[in-house]
């Protein structure tokens, strides 16, 4: 059994970057080292979301399936436009995972 924690780093923060990794390069035109940089993760791993290597495929689906994409959505135009913090963007990954939690994602995969 793998402790929680362990799960949430290696499925969920992975499914929730990979969604928000394939949305600023396909809505936003942004490059994988831009990307990379604004994420605080090397282009290696962002080459790995683009190819869902990293995270859980279902779990990318059923964020895109659910409103919580929008929320993604709104955060990757934040990025692109430059006018997001990392503070604020590391806010907004826990905001995201809140409404995971209270529309029941979370506990599925938990």
């Amino acid at each position: 059994m793998r402790p929680p924690c362990e799960v949430f780093v290696t499925k969920v923060l992975s499914a929730i970057r990979t969604v928000l990794v394939k949305d600023l390069i396909d809505r936003h035109d942004l490059s994988q080292k831009e990307v990379s940089e604004e994420l605080g993760v090397t282009q290696a791993a962002v080459s790995q979301y683009l190819s869902s290597t990293r995270g859980d495929e279902k779990l990318e689906k059923k964020l895109r399936d659910s409103e919580i994409f929008g929320r993604i959505q709104n955060l990757s135009d934040k990025i692109a436009a430059g006018n997001s913090e990392k503070s604020r963007i590391t806010e907004e990954f826990c905001e995201i995972c809140d409404m995971m939690r209270e529309e029941g994602i979370l506990q599925e995969v938990l």
